[in-house]
């Protein structure tokens, strides 16, 4: 769809990442009227995402903030759209825990047995989990439904469902043509009751939210080769980073975490980062056959930034979702257009209203 024709629409959403396809995806299943604006080769953290979720924290063996409401509606989504995108996205697994030491083994055993704790981690651990293979002398824990969503594929299929129904224009936003209405805007003659940006880190350069405390990080991943299978599709392996595979013995390794140099641009830092902790858990040869990066729209208080402007109404947002945005986007998609349809109050852990 181009620009140079009146329409009008409930919610123009500007950013086709996780947040602004799990958004639109929920606002057009609401029987919203809603319009993309993206450019596809304008960058996205998104795109380079292995998308992963655990509903652990590792570091301290408790649960992850809310994964109880999370998990099944984060289920539904992606198999919903699975159906209606017509390819499989969505993957359990299990996150194979190598442990470092035995006090790490020895705290898990004891994490497990607490009521909350029990329904996501293993029980018993395993002493020789592909020893022939893999470095994992102290032994190994489970993680219970984890998993994770081809967010690259999704986002692609997604974006070809909007162009199907003429729901996308694909350029990038300027913010110099936006006009607001009181209760409405208007964009190069697209008026609509509002606008929701979903732009990931780039919402710094936002001049209506450029004032929330993001506080990103860069993350880089390796994609490697592994022949014969040797890692099994339903597992995922972590110890300082995870080896996640994706199919035909393709296997994403992750993720650095660089506070300082915030681009896009991959570095031969950050991949000796992640293979010299490759090498610390595999014992075979691998082949590197891609070398990524991006930046996660990650918040100093590490939750969700979710909506309208303080003076404008007709303006919102819906970022922030850092690291855990394949769980966070899909409970609280739903969430916020609950809360614009008047319906609830918005969550004060993820209201912007917070940082004034």
């Amino acid at each position: 769809m181009s620009t140079d024709q009146s329409y009008f629409c409930d919610f123009l959403i500007v950013g086709q990442g996780i947040a602004g396809t799990v958004l639109a995806h929920t606002l057009i299943g609401q029987g919203k009227a809603v319009l993309v604006v993206d450019d596809w080769n304008y960058s996205s953290s998104s795109k380079v995402a292995a998308g992963l979720y655990n509903p652990i924290v590792f570091k301290r063996l408790t649960q992850s903030w809310m994964i109880d409401e999370l998990l099944p509606v984060a289920e539904k989504f992606y198999t919903d759209l699975e159906q209606i995108l017509g390819e499989q996205l969505f993957y359990k697994k299990e996150i194979v825990k190598l442990f470092a030491e035995k006090s790490e083994k020895d705290l898990w055993l004891k994490k497990a047995k607490e009521e909350e704790q029990k329904k996501y981690l293993s029980g018993t651990v395993e002493q020789d989990f592909l020893t022939e293979v893999i470095n994992s002398g102290n032994g190994a824990g489970f993680v219970k439904q984890a998993g994770n969503v081809e967010v690259k594929k999704m986002l692609t299929l997604f974006r070809a469902h909007l162009k199907k129904q003429n729901l996308i224009i694909e350029e990038k936003f300027n913010y110099a043509d936006l006009l607001l209405n009181g209760e409405s805007v208007n964009y190069k003659g697209i008026r609509a009751k509002k606008i929701i940006f979903c732009e990931g880190f780039r919402a710094g350069e936002n001049p209506y939210f450029n004032w929330l405390p993001f506080k990103l990080t860069k993350g880089e991943i390796l994609t490697i080769k592994l022949s014969g299978g040797i890692i099994p599709d339903d597992k995922c392996i972590n110890k300082g980073v995870f080896i996640l595979p994706m199919g035909n013995d393709v296997y994403k390794v992750g993720a650095t975490h660089n506070w300082n140099d915030l681009n896009e641009i991959p570095t031969e830092q950050g991949k000796n980062e992640l293979i010299e902790k490759l090498n610390r858990i595999l014992k075979i040869s691998y082949q590197v056959i891609a070398h990524e990066a991006g930046v996660r729209p990650t918040v100093r208080d590490r939750r969700p930034l979710i909506g309208l402007h303080p003076k404008h109404s007709s303006i919102g947002i819906f970022n922030g979702m850092g690291t855990k945005g394949i769980m966070l986007a899909p409970y609280f998609a739903v969430h916020f257009s609950e809360t614009l349809n008047g319906n609830k109050t918005l969550n004060k852990e993820v209201d912007i209203t917070r940082f004034l």
